[in-house]
């Protein structure tokens, strides 16, 4: 028996790329859908769009509401849905017309709790940039990866497999992982990255992924994008995901995971601090990376090497790169003699 999906779509100033997405939800070939509009007090005709599409299709439901912001939208969403399912679409995005169903079909086929497939990036204009099934053509064969949840948590840290992990959009989830309003996981309202406060609790609470790979989400790239806007403010959000993300692992008894995580924020403080010349938002990343490293990092057993490169940073980025290049040209020195 076909369960009930529900597909929750947050609204904000997307008047322009709004019917391409709604187009591509009300025509899926899987039917037993949900649709909940959240126009989170768009000032453009968003409103008036999503009305038009829920007098077309009985399948969808409007909420209108003051801004809040993406998490809040999205958490308003959850708290409508009925749905056995959730899927969540921005706005400004399209799907494959078989998305939903493909994902249905991996979650009967592997008794998953959450099933992810790959994205391609288009162009503003919806152009595909790299090789992606056409959006209405048939698809009948693709590779499935069955992970446990620590398998899946170790995408974060797999080079070129952050993104398609960490994403909310791309998955399709087991209403459960996010229980109740008060017991469960929601996206924190305010933030950006959203995804990365929330996506790795929601995989911790499922018994079994799978993802697919094919592209079937189409994430569309625009110059007004909400990533595109905050530009040196992004760090907060970063520091802030890395260390809930650790203190998470921790409680977990995740050593692997959490030794991940201790790195990857470390170092992606590092990279901020380079590319990052604002003095005040340098020494904010600085005070961060002292925080990681006296409350986390010593704590835990490293090589000399790694722990001489890290230590050397707080005393001066100057310092870090001279250390870091030496032991770049040893290594190279040392593979070639092996």
């Amino acid at each position: 028996m076909a369960e009930k999906i529900s597909v929750i779509v947050p609204i904000y100033k997307v008047e322009k790329y709004l019917s391409c997405c709604l187009d591509s939800i009300i025509n899926q070939t899987y039917e037993p859908l949900e649709i909940i509009l959240v126009d989170d007090g768009s000032p453009d005709s968003c409103g008036e769009i999503c009305e038009e599409y829920a007098k077309k299709d009985h399948r969808i439901k409007v909420i209108h509401k003051e801004n809040g912001g993406l998490s809040d939208a999205r958490n308003v969403g959850l708290e409508a849905a009925t749905g056995d399912w959730i899927v969540f679409v921005d706005s400004d995005d399209f799907i494959h017309v078989q998305m939903i169903e493909q994902l249905w079909k991996a979650s009967k086929d592997y008794g998953a709790d959450m099933v992810w497939c790959d994205f391609v990036e288009t162009e503003e204009d919806g152009t595909p940039r790299w090789e992606a099934p056409g959006q209405k053509e048939t698809i009948s064969s693709y590779e499935c990866n069955e992970m446990s949840k620590q398998e899946a948590e170790n995408m974060f840290y797999t080079v070129g497999q952050m993104t398609v992990c960490m994403v909310a959009w791309n998955k399709l989830y087991r209403a459960n992982l996010f229980g109740d309003k008060r017991q469960g996981v929601r996206y924190p309202k305010g933030k950006i990255f959203e995804d990365g406060y929330t996506t790795y609790k929601l995989i911790y609470r499922a018994n079994k992924i799978v993802y697919m790979k094919i592209p079937l989400y189409f994430y569309r790239q625009r110059a007004s994008s909400i990533m595109s806007e905050h530009g040196n403010k992004n760090y907060v959000a970063i520091m802030e995901c890395g260390s809930e993300r650790m203190q998470f692992y921790l409680s977990k008894g995740e050593q692997e995971l959490y030794q991940k995580e201790i790195s990857l924020t470390m170092y992606s403080a590092i990279r901020l601090y380079e590319k990052i010349k604002d003095a005040f938002v340098r020494s904010e990343l600085k005070r961060w990376y002292r925080i990681f490293y006296t409350e986390h990092f010593v704590k835990q057993k490293w090589p000399l090497a790694k722990r001489i490169r890290m230590k050397s940073f707080l005393i001066s980025f100057g310092l870090y790169k001279f250390i870091s290049g030496f032991e770049g040209i040893y290594n190279k020195i040392t593979k070639k003699g092996t």
